[in-house]
């Protein structure tokens, strides 16, 4: 008979393990409540994941909006703040198939938001949905638990029985209705009642669904692991592996489960009728008061279906991806030598260190292999600053006129002159009070029309004025303009421009800038 410490010691124990599970760690914390709040905010029946970034931005704003109401909270940033939530295994990082990183929430935090979900609202914790719901199941397993031939035939027997009671009072009430007899309606309360079953039932999903992808992956983990430490030879190793690989779903607890499960989801007549027999629940008018997130949770149940659905099949294939990927790099005889020469290596320095000196010499370990190192360099980067060059001499044989023809085609074949051109929009401005960026180009000298310059007055156009006329890239005839350009050579071309106001800063000048100040520039 087991004594009354021994007793209580288990019920430690047990108490003990619970209290330890991320779940209950999350509750028990005092920044838990926080933490649930953003998670539900954040993660909505319809989201199941977010990208890393908007996740941080969502997180900041959040806690920004907290800080304003007068709460107390973390003084950390969002991506400290969900770095830690991802330590505590409330949230996972993962990568989507775009290789781009997103959160979502763990099985544990998911089993702490539906918990605290369960104890907000007034739901009866007996009905009538969720005794039947409990006896539906019990003859269920009753039925599956008689393995004997006697037991088999009386439950069919009673099944058939009640099915057929269930037919001819189904039958009954066709034969009323098509008499032309009223509808029955059914309570409010008790479809309240039964809403609050099915709601009850819809936020156990994301928990179930995560715990299985988690599950997953931690026999990924521990395949790996093994392989890693195996010391049998790779041919021996092979066959082992892949066929954990290939079964992984049937491995776990949590994977025979799913696998069970998705007998019944890979039925896409069944789906359909899951979101069909959703939307004629809300359709009732009973369901218009009933609070908003209990509607969206039960009206998200066919696609919170699919994506856990898509969840696990995902992480399925990427453990085995994994486990793959491993056996092809694997060679146990080369890692054992590796880690008996590390392990070696690490007890050499430890004898050393201690008692050598600034210029003790180290005796080589000869049996590490040779490193095959590639050309040192030979020089090295002159770390004195880079100096300008020295100023060119006077061009001998060259008159002023010849340098000044030289310059005068290098400033040709250059980018826009943006002094030249404010100075010539500033003019024409004063003169005409507005004018568009095609009016000022055509207004301009030869020389500031070239098809560079169009870049330059474009620029002097007002704020959102460039925007406003391309849109979506579809311009209208009437808001663009023809001009002439006339490039270095002499030679014209036309070309056609959005029709923009230009504005000038307030201190541009009149005056176009002289040779020596364009020289600088």
């Amino acid at each position: 008979m087991t004594s009354p410490t021994a007793r209580l010691e288990g019920a430690l124990a047990r108490s003990g393990r619970a209290f330890g599970t991320p779940a209950l760690a999350l509750l028990h914390r005092k920044e838990g409540p926080l933490v649930v709040a953003l998670l539900s905010l954040i993660f909505t029946p319809g989201r199941a994941t977010v990208a890393t970034e908007q996740m941080h931005v969502e997180v900041e704003d959040l806690l920004a909006e907290a800080r304003a109401a007068g709460h107390e909270v973390p003084d950390e940033p969002a991506r400290a703040l969900c770095a830690r939530w991802v330590a505590g295994r409330w949230l996972v990082r993962t990568l989507d198939g775009d290789g781009a990183e997103q959160y979502h929430v763990s099985s544990y935090a998911a089993e702490a938001l539906a918990f605290v979900d369960r104890t907000q609202g007034g739901r009866a914790l007996v009905s009538e949905s969720r005794i039947r719901t409990l006896l539906v199941a019990l003859e269920g397993l009753a039925r599956d638990a008689r393995p004997d031939r006697d037991s088999q035939r009386a439950a069919l027997r009673e099944q058939i029985a009640r099915s057929r009671d269930e037919i001819a009072v189904a039958e009954a009430e066709l034969a009323r209705l098509e008499a032309g007899g009223p509808v029955a309606e059914v309570p409010r309360d008790r479809l309240v009642e039964q809403f609050d079953n099915v709601s009850a039932l819809v936020r156990e999903l994301p928990a179930d669904f995560a715990r299985v992808a988690e599950s997953i992956a931690e026999l990924q983990r521990s395949i790996v692991t093994r392989l890693r430490q195996d010391e049998r030879a790779t041919g021996e190793v092979l066959g082992d592996y892949l066929d954990a690989s290939d079964s992984l779903m049937r491995r776990t607890a949590e994977g025979r489960a799913f696998s069970g499960a998705m007998a019944l989801l890979r039925d896409p007549h069944l789906l359909a009728q899951v979101d069909e027999r959703v939307r004629a629940v809300l359709a009732h008018p009973f369901a218009d008061d009933l609070p908003p997130e209990r509607r969206d949770a039960v009206q998200a149940l066919y696609s919170q279906l699919l994506t856990a659905v898509d969840a696990v099949l995902d992480a399925q294939a990427r453990a085995s991806r994994t486990i793959t990927q491993q056996l092809k790099v694997h060679n146990p005889l080369r890692d054992r030598e590796l880690d008996i020469a590390l392990r070696e290596a690490t007890a050499a320095m430890a004898d050393w260190f201690p008692g050598s000196g600034r210029t003790a010499r180290v005796e080589p370990l000869r049996w590490f292999e040779r490193a095959r190192l590639g050309r040192f360099r030979t020089q090295l980067h002159d770390l004195r600053p880079d100096t300008p060059p020295e100023a060119l001499d006077a061009a001998d044989g060259f008159g002023d006129d010849d340098v000044a023809g030289a310059l005068d085609g290098l400033l040709g074949m250059g980018g826009p002159r943006y002094a030249e051109q404010t100075a010539h929009a500033a003019r024409v401005l004063r003169e005409r009070g507005e004018a568009t960026a095609d009016e000022v180009f055509a207004l301009a000298p030869p020389e500031l029309r070239r098809p560079v310059e169009l870049l330059g007055y474009l620029e002097l156009a007002s704020p959102g004025a460039l925007e406003d006329v391309l849109g979506d890239g579809d311009v209208p005839a009437s808001r663009l303009g023809r001009v002439t350009a006339v490039r270095a050579d002499g030679s014209t071309r036309d070309l056609v421009v959005p029709r923009v106001p230009v504005e000038v800063p307030g201190d541009a000048s009149g005056d176009a800038p002289g040779d020596d100040e364009e020289g600088e520039r």
